[in-house]
C-alpha cells in the first residue's frame, strides 16, 4: 500500500493542486496506519501459547482464537486472539489476556481515544468535538460513550492535579487567589419534561405545525423578583503561583499557576489550595491572597490561610468609588473623574481613613429630601459600608511597595477559561456530576498540565495486571439542582 502511495504521488498526483494532494494523501496515510495496525496486531499473539494460566488461586485452560474489534485513532480493525476458560477457582469465566497486554482501555479503545474524546469535549460541546473528530477521519465513538469516558475521566484528572509534585524552579512569593462563578444546571421541572417519553408526530402534521402547537398551548410564566433566569450553581475556583524575584529587582511571572475548581463548595476548594500552597512553601515564603468582597471567601481564607498577607481585589473597590462619586456629581463629567482620582492616590497611599471622610462628606452633601436623594444618599452608604467591611483587606500600599500586584486579574482570567467559556454556554444545562467532571478536566488544559495527565494515564494503564477490560462507562443519570431564591434583607426586615 506504501507503493500504491508513492505511485500516486508521481503519477498522476502531479496534476492535481497541493489543496487536493493534501486532501487525497490524509486519507490515504489513514487507511495505511489502518493496514499497519491490522499487521501490528498479527503479531501481537504469539505463534505458541500456553494451553493453562493462573490467576491467583483460579485456573483457566486455552479454548480457542476468537475475533474481537480494536478501536483506534485510525478506525475499528479485528484481530485474533486466544481466549481462555475457568475450570478451577472462582474468577471470570472467560478472560482474553492478550486485550490486557497491548493495552485496551474501556469499551476495547486505544487510550489514545479516550484521551482525544477527553481533550476535545474539554474545549468544546460534545456534538462539536465528534464533529471535529469526525471531519479528520478515524474512529469516532458514540455521543453516549463520549459521555461515559468524559465523566469517568473527570474524577481521574482531579485526583492528578492534587498529587502533582511542587515544580523544581518555583519562585519566591507565592500568590493564592480566589472566586467563585455560576454555570447554569437543569432545573426539577426541566428534569421532569426530559424524562417524558416523546409522542409521536401526528400523520399529516409537519415539525412546523407541532411546534407552533406547542408554543400556543404553554404558558409562559414570567419570573418573579429574586428568581435566577439561568439556574445557576455556584463553582469556587481558585489558583495558586508565584513570582521570581529578578537580579535587578524587579519581578516576574505568574510562575507555574495551577488552577483547581470545584462545585462542591468553598471549603473543599481551600482544602485543595492548602495543599498545593503548603507543597509550594506556604508557611515559609511571603505569602499574598486576593479576592473580591465576597464575606465567604474571606472567612475561609482566615481560616486556612491565616499567614498570608490579605489585600482585596483593587477593581472591585474602585467600582464602588465611582458609585459613591455619583452621589454628588454627575456621571461621565470631569469632576466625577477628579474626585475618583483623588481617591485612589489615597488608597495607594494607605489613607483610608481619608477615603472614607471623603465618602462621608459627600453623604452629608446630599439633601436630605428631594427627588432621587434617597437613591443618592443609599450609593455612598453601600461605599462605606464596603470599605469598612474590608478594611483589613486594604494593604496596597504595603503590596504596592513590594511591587506585587494588587488586582485579581489571575483568578478572573481562571474563572472565565475554566468555567464560563465552556460551561456557560447559550442554552447550556449541566448535571453537577457530569459539570463537576468538565470543570476538572478545564482546569488540566487551564494549568498547561495536559501533556502530563496523559502521561500519568498511560503509565496507569501499563501497570495494570488485570485480564478483564471494562465497558465504557455509561453515563451518569442527570440529576436536577434548584438555584436558592435571592432574599431582600429590608422586605424580611419589614416581614419580621
Amino acid at each position: 500500500m506504501f507503493e500504491d502511495i508513492l505511485s500516486w504521488l508521481a503519477g498522476d498526483a502531479t496534476r492535481s493542486p497541493l489543496h487536493r494532494v493534501d486532501k487525497e494523501l490524509a486519507a490515504r496515510v489513514m487507511a495505511l496506519g489502518a493496514s499497519l495496525v491490522s499487521v501490528w496486531l498479527a503479531h501481537t499473539v504469539p505463534p505458541e501459547v500456553p494451553r493453562t494460566l493462573r490467576r491467583g488461586r483460579s485456573w483457566y485452560k486455552y479454548e480457542d482464537l476468537a475475533q474481537a474489534k480494536v478501536r483506534s485513532v485510525f478506525g475499528v480493525r479485528w484481530f485474533l486472539r486466544p481466549t481462555y476458560r475457568l475450570t478451577h477457582g472462582k474468577g471470570a469465566p472467560l478472560v482474553t489476556p492478550t486485550d490486557r497486554g497491548i493495552g485496551l482501555a474501556a469499551g476495547r479503545m486505544s487510550l489514545t481515544v479516550h484521551l482525544r474524546v477527553a481533550f476535545l469535549c474539554a474545549r468544546l460541546a460534545f456534538d462539536e468535538a465528534l464533529d471535529v473528530m469526525r471531519h479528520f477521519g478515524g474512529y469516532v465513538p458514540a455521543k453516549r460513550s463520549a459521555l461515559g469516558i468524559v465523566d469517568k475521566l473527570g474524577p481521574v484528572a482531579s485526583t492528578f492535579m492534587d498529587e502533582l509534585p511542587a515544580p523544581e524552579d518555583d519562585g519566591e512569593i507565592l500568590i493564592i487567589q480566589a472566586d467563585r462563578k455560576g454555570a447554569p444546571h437543569v432545573g426539577p421541572e426541566e428534569h421532569e419534561k426530559r424524562c417524558k417519553p416523546h409522542k409521536k408526530r401526528p400523520k399529516g402534521c409537519s415539525r412546523r405545525e407541532v411546534r407552533r402547537t406547542i408554543r400556543r398551548r404553554k404558558k409562559r410564566i414570567r419570573k418573579k423578583k429574586g428568581d435566577k433566569s439561568k439556574n445557576a450553581r455556584m463553582a469556587s475556583v481558585g489558583v495558586v503561583y508565584t513570582l521570581r524575584r529578578l537580579p535587578d529587582g524587579n519581578l516576574e511571572g505568574p510562575i507555574h499557576k495551577r488552577a483547581f475548581a470545584t462545585f462542591k463548595g468553598g471549603r473543599p476548594l481551600f482544602e485543595r489550595l492548602l495543599a498545593e500552597a503548603t507543597k509550594r512553601g506556604y508557611g515559609t515564603k511571603n505569602s499574598y491572597f486576593l479576592a473580591d468582597g465576597e464575606t465567604s471567601l474571606w472567612k475561609l481564607q482566615e481560616e486556612f490561610f491565616p499567614l498570608a498577607v490579605p489585600c482585596l481585589d483593587w477593581y472591585h473597590l474602585c467600582e464602588y468609588l465611582w458609585l459613591a462619586g455619583t452621589a454628588m456629581h454627575k456621571a461621565g463629567t470631569e469632576e466625577l473623574k477628579t474626585w475618583v482620582s483623588e481617591q485612589k492616590d489615597r488608597l495607594r497611599e494607605g489613607k483610608t481613613d481619608a477615603v472614607l471622610a471623603a465618602i462621608k462628606e459627600l453623604h452629608q452633601q446630599v439633601p436630605a429630601r428631594g427627588p432621587g436623594t434617597k437613591d443618592r444618599r443609599e450609593r455612598a452608604v453601600k461605599a462605606i459600608t464596603y470599605i469598612e467591611n474590608h478594611r483589613k483587606q486594604i494593604r496596597y500600599a504595603e503590596l504596592l511597595a513590594e511591587d506585587i500586584e494588587i488586582a485579581t486579574g489571575a483568578i478572573e482570567g481562571a474563572v472565565k477559561n475554566v468555567v464560563a467559556n465552556r460551561l456557560d454556554g447559550s442554552g447550556m444545562r449541566w448535571c453537577t456530576q457530569r459539570a463537576e467532571s468538565v470543570l476538572a478536566l478545564r482546569c488540566v488544559l487551564v494549568s498547561v498540565e495536559w501533556e502530563a495527565f496523559e502521561e500519568a494515564a498511560m503509565a496507569w494503564l501499563e501497570a495494570r495486571t488485570s485480564w478483564k477490560i471494562p465497558r465504557v462507562t455509561p453515563p451518569k443519570p442527570m440529576e436536577p439542582y434548584k438555584a436558592k431564591k435571592k432574599t431582600n434583607k429590608k422586605t424580611n426586615k419589614k416581614a419580621a
